[in-house]
């Protein structure tokens, strides 16, 4: 079970994190993101002057676009903090994406991806409330589970897993 469970989580957290989960894009609404919370801070306002805060006039899909991002689908990274802490991870500093992690081994029969921080609870849900349950898992996630769960069934029945 493990393996599949593993294998699925890598998926969900590359779908999500990675490839974009929800097509429905970023909002183009004028914001100033603070340079702290700002991948890279821009540091610069609206007149262009250097500020604490960053301005956006075409919005979190500028912004999105400007640190390099593919800003036609919503990937929720930012930081990479809810990412490293849905994927049970950390940043790869090679690569600046946090690696698919580990699922976390309840019991022999449960499998669990938790957040542990109540700040990316928040994010979360806020997330989830302005762009639906992405994270439940697609009918392609269940598929696999199931397929990988029945071969490591018959390799065990079969003698050939320990």
């Amino acid at each position: 079970m493990q393996r599949a469970a593993q294998d699925v989580h890598a998926d969900r957290v590359e779908r999500i994190f990675d490839r974009g989960s929800v097509a429905r894009g970023y909002s183009t609404k004028p914001i100033y993101i603070s340079n702290k919370d700002m991948r890279g801070g821009q540091n610069r306002g609206k007149s262009g002057n250097a500020t604490k805060t960053s301005y956006f006039s075409g919005g979190y899909k500028q912004y999105k676009g400007v640190i390099g991002f593919d800003n036609s689908k919503v990937n929720f990274r930012n930081t990479n903090d809810l990412q490293s802490d849905f994927a049970n991870s950390r940043v790869n500093s090679g690569t600046g994406k946090a690696d698919s992690g580990q699922v976390i081994k309840r019991s022999n029969l449960l499998y669990v991806e938790e957040l542990r921080s109540s700040e990316n609870i928040d994010k979360l849900r806020g997330n989830e409330k302005r762009f639906g349950n992405f994270t439940n898992f697609t009918n392609a996630e269940r598929e696999k589970f199931n397929t990988i769960l029945r071969l490591e069934l018959i390799a065990t029945l079969n003698g050939q897993r320990k």
